[in-house]
């Protein structure tokens, strides 16, 4: 996955899952909001080396060099406000935590929580995991299989 490509793989990231896939219409309008974002972004007045994308119709992401600028509680605060706002435009919610998506063959699914325990999984399906942290991870490790992710209790 070829995205923040002016930031080092230590980058922090950000992932927040969308409760319902964005239409294209949303996902450029969203993607244009978050550029606009990301070139006023600051930590205590200091502009945050950032960036923000749609990176798929479930998930959008935020990524700073935290070796120029580390971020602050308040900056972070701030994009959690943005997609607060974003999320109030769009209908809908950028901070559920009770749905997986899955990588099936033809598109992503999104799964509720309590469903996808009843699944019957061998772990080498793909998930969308959202705890992972580094911009690394979000190039090299995602999706991962199941049985390689946080969620990988579901199938033991």
């Amino acid at each position: 996955m070829t995205v923040f490509q002016n930031l080092p793989n230590e980058s922090r990231v950000w992932l927040y899952q969308t409760d319902r896939a964005l239409t294209p219409t949303e996902m450029g309008w969203l993607a244009n909001e978050m550029k606009q974002f990301v070139t006023e972004w600051a930590a205590h007045g200091t502009k945050l080396w950032a960036d923000g994308v749609v990176v798929n119709p479930y998930f959008v992401a935020f990524a700073v060099d935290e070796s120029v600028t580390p971020p602050s509680g308040c900056s972070i605060d701030s994009s959690v406000k943005f997609l607060k706002a974003a999320g109030k435009e769009l209908g809908v919610d950028f901070f559920t935590r009770m749905k997986v998506c899955v990588d099936t063959s033809d598109s992503i699914q999104q799964i509720d929580y309590h469903d996808f325990r009843n699944q019957h999984l061998s772990g080498d399906e793909l998930i969308y995991d959202a705890l992972i942290s580094s911009l690394f991870e979000l190039r090299n490790a995602w999706p991962r299989k199941l049985k390689e992710s946080g969620l990988s209790g579901v199938i033991s």
